[in-house]
């Protein structure tokens, strides 16, 4: 299997543990339209001085960007400087400046730390960034993502086996540029991104998807193209077992057995393997 298809196959499984809940979403609630809220490897970081923009920029109480793995966020109440140390490389910002450094390189930010509320505020991307994470601002959700894997999962990813690497993709901090919608019950829901995500209910119709004939009710961002077979895990949480098997492009569905699984721990589907 090429890693084109692979990479393919596995965003599609990401997606497919969804279908069961009645919608095509990574389940995060709406930011009330107000605040601003900070997700970092898919948990909320809890602020008592609320994040603002400036300029462009998210800053943030420094105890948030303390959350972020893999490095160490300091503050020295005398100089009034933010010290972060990451593999050896120190960069300091200093309380009012626009600038910092990186080693001995300076570099120029679109806004400076300060102090509110008895809070010392950094700005987010810089500092996130820096640490080596990926950062997405989503205005509609009013959220900003932060999302830092480690090695050992980016290794996992990269597995010759089907089953570690769709287990490591579901793994992945999840982050979206898209509309959260709300669920309802109506008759008939170094990151991973989410490019689309919908609703849907118990109608059937031709929804662009051959192994979903269901009718959307809200869809935000790309439609998915996927015109080769797929594979299929139904996951029954009560029995711990999945039935497995395959969707064809016509829409008839092949179940090729029931086996044990835990959530989100995919098993190989030895009809899969290429010779």
């Amino acid at each position: 299997m090429n890693k084109y298809y692979k990479k393919g196959f596995i965003g599609w499984l990401t997606a497919s543990l969804l279908f069961a809940g009645g919608a095509l979403t990574t389940g995060t609630a709406s930011a009330a339209a107000s605040a601003i809220k900070i997700s970092i490897n898919d948990l909320y970081a809890d602020t008592d001085v609320a994040p603002y923009i400036t300029n462009g920029t998210t800053m943030v109480p420094l105890q948030v960007t303390q959350k972020i793995p893999g490095s160490s966020v300091q503050w020295n109440n005398s100089s009034k400087t933010v010290t972060l140390t990451r593999n050896g490389e120190t960069i300091t910002l200093v309380a009012g400046q626009k600038t910092a450094k990186i080693g001995n390189k300076e570099v120029k930010l679109e806004a400076s730390s300060t102090l509110k509320q008895g809070r010392v505020m950094v700005p987010l991307r810089f500092i996130a960034e820096s640490t080596g994470a990926y950062v997405l601002w989503n205005p509609k959700q009013r959220v900003v993502f932060v999302a830092k894997s480690s090695d050992a999962l980016k290794e996992q990813l990269a597995s010759s086996n089907l089953a570690e690497a769709r287990t490591a993709a579901l793994k992945f901090p999840r982050i979206s540029s898209l509309e959260a919608f709300k669920i309802t019950n109506e008759d008939g829901g170094n990151h991973s991104e989410q490019k689309w995500t919908a609703t849907f209910n118990s109608v059937k119709a031709s929804s662009g998807l051959f192994f979903l004939p269901l009718k959307f009710t809200n869809q935000d961002g790309e439609l998915p193209i996927v015109t080769s077979r797929v594979a299929f895990f139904h996951f029954m949480g009560h029995v711990g077992q999945a039935n497995y098997g395959f969707i064809e492009p016509n829409g008839e569905v092949t179940t090729l057995g029931t086996k044990r699984m835990d959530l989100n721990q995919f098993f190989e589907i030895q009809e899969e393997k290429q010779p």
